[in-house]
C-alpha cells in the first residue's frame, strides 16, 4: 500500500536520523561499512530510477509519465538526488517562487524571480508589514522553497524592497474639503 505524503515525510526524517547516527557508532569500521552499504544501495536504486525515467521519456509517450513522476513530492526529490529531474534548475526555481507567493501574500509580502542562470538565481522579495511578516522571515521562506526545488543552485541573491504603506480608506484631508476648521466656541 503506498504511503500518504505525511508517512513519506516521517520516513525521510527517520532515514536522515539513522544516517546521521552512523557517525556516533563506537565501532568506526562498522560505521564505515554501514555507510558504504547505504551508498551502494542508493547508487543501485539511482541506476534503476534512471532506467525508469528513460522508459518514461522514450517511445510512444509524450513525457506525461515523466512529468507525473517529477511532480510527485517524494519521487521528485529522489530524481533530484540522482540528477534525473526532467526540469532544469531555473524552471524549478521559478515554479518554487510561484508556489510560495500565496503564502507570502497572506503575510503582506510577495516575490518575483528576476533572473536564473549559471547556478544562481536573483529574486526580488517585497517585505510585508507587521510582526509575522518580517523581511528576514519572507526571505528565508523563499530561500527554503528555491533550495528545496533546485538544490544545485549555488547562489540565491535576494533583493528586498519594503512594502508600500497601505492606503487609508478615506484620506483625512478629504473629510474636511470645503470646510473651514475653527476652534471650539468660535462661531
Amino acid at each position: 500500500m503506498p504511503w500518504e505524503e505525511e508517512d513519506a515525510r516521517r520516513h525521510v526524517a527517520r532515514t536522515e536520523e539513522l544516517l546521521a547516527g552512523l557517525d556516533t557508532l563506537p565501532d568506526n569500521v562498522a560505521a564505515a561499512r554501514a555507510l558504504e552499504c547505504v551508498e551502494a544501495l542508493v547508487d543501485l536504486y539511482g541506476e534503476c530510477l534512471g532506467r525508469v525515467m528513460e522508459h518514461a521519456t522514450s517511445g510512444e509517450g509524450d513525457g506525461a509519465l515523466a512529468r507525473r513522476l517529477a511532480d510527485d513530492e517524494l519521487v521528485g526529490h529522489l530524481l533530484l538526488v540522482h540528477d534525473l529531474h526532467p526540469d532544469p534548475a531555473d524552471v524549478r526555481a521559478r515554479r518554487a517562487v510561484e508556489q510560495v507567493r500565496p503564502q507570502l501574500q497572506s503575510l503582506g509580502g510577495d516575490a518575483e524571480l528576476l533572473e536564473a542562470a549559471d547556478g544562481a538565481v536573483r529574486i526580488r522579495v517585497q517585505g510585508g508589514r507587521g510582526c509575522s511578516s518580517s523581511p528576514d522571515a519572507l526571505e528565508q521562506t523563499v530561500r527554503d522553497a528555491v533550495g528545496g526545488a533546485a538544490p544545485e543552485v549555488e547562489r540565491i541573491d535576494i533583493e528586498t524592497v519594503q512594502a508600500p504603506e497601505p492606503e487609508t480608506l478615506i484620506p483625512v484631508d478629504a473629510l474636511f474639503k470645503g470646510r473651514t476648521l475653527t476652534g471650539r466656541g468660535a462661531g
